[in-house]
């Protein structure tokens, strides 16, 4: 990860995976699903070997993907070189070596095994256990602020301030997915821990042009303050240009919906209600707090209204 593309590499993974939530999160809300962790077990027994590769996870496979080619990456990248050992029996005083390349495999390789928890849940086991899964991820994130706080030896203050913010947004992360554990189908958290997954994928795409191929040729001085606290700035702007980029996808997601119920005929249905501009009313106060927030929400101000 000590180079221009490995940071390049998991910061194309974040963002990607962020994404992949924002459109199946919108999805999700602009349809009226109020489960994140639905059951899809019919399907793979009713459709034999067919069924079990639809039941395959998506997100499962590709954190499965990324993290096995960022393992062998660390180890065998480029081509030629073998990292695959933490000392040599010829030193004498036996000393670790390859460290950081150990502590990067440790961090992919707790994403990986996150992967194989979602396949093995979704696609082996009788029934879908739900908390697996979010055990799995869970962990391999607080993991990844374990290293990242051990990680910032022998380094440049510019290049510690940059893990340092990583740091930050993996521990909200972390504080979000332990949080739905116990409350999985809280919409917000849904949206919030997928705009700090894309702020992560960003930030690592920006780190790795300031640390290694900075636009002015020149490498950032960390004994400057300007530096450090335009690295801050930077940061702040890129949560705001990700929660921007949220909304847009939610819009997006939205049109496609519209014209998917406009093709089937169904642009008066109730959902497509979904997608129309509140008028204040209060039928549509009920719609939209279905579409914002919680079903437990939306049921108590609806209880508060009968007794007042």
């Amino acid at each position: 990860m000590g180079t221009f593309i490995g940071h390049i590499s998991p910061g194309l993974a974040f963002l990607s995976f962020g994404l992949f939530y924002a459109f199946r999160f919108s999805w999700m809300v602009l349809k009226g699903e109020r489960i994140q962790y639905a059951e899809r077990r019919k399907l793979r027994i009713q459709s034999g070997f067919h069924g079990f590769l639809c039941a395959l996870p998506l997100d499962g496979v590709l954190k499965v993907f990324y993290g096995t080619l960022a393992v062998m990456a660390e180890f065998f990248y480029p081509p030629g070189v073998n990292k695959l050992y933490f000392y040599l029996q010829e030193d004498a005083d036996l000393q670790f070596r390859n460290p950081n390349e150990w502590q990067h495999v440790t961090m992919y390789g707790y994403f990986a095994f996150s992967g194989w928890l979602d396949i093995v849940s979704q696609a082996c086991l009788p029934r879908r256990l739900v908390l697996l899964e979010q055990i799995g991820i869970t962990v391999a994130f607080y993991i990844t602020i374990l290293l990242l706080k051990f990680h910032m030896h022998d380094k440049e203050e510019v290049e510690n301030r940059i893990h340092m913010l990583l740091l930050l947004t993996c521990f909200l992360t972390s504080l979000i997915l332990t949080v739905e554990i116990w409350k999985p189908n809280y919409r917000r958290l849904w949206f919030s821990k997928t705009c700090l997954l894309m702020v992560q994928g960003t930030w690592l795409l920006h780190a790795a042009f300031i640390l290694y191929r900075p636009p002015t040729g020149k490498r950032w001085d960390s004994t400057n303050m300007a530096n450090l606290m335009f690295l801050t700035n930077f940061y702040c702007w890129h949560v705001a240009m990700n929660a921007l980029l949220l909304a847009a996808v939610f819009g997006l997601t939205a049109l496609l919906l519209r014209l998917q119920l406009r093709q089937q005929g169904d642009g008066d249905s109730s959902r497509g209600k979904y997608l129309l501009a509140w008028n204040g009313t209060q039928e549509q106060s009920d719609e939209l707090q279905k579409l914002t927030g919680d079903e437990e929400e939306a049921e108590e101000k609806r209880l508060q209204e009968e007794v007042l």
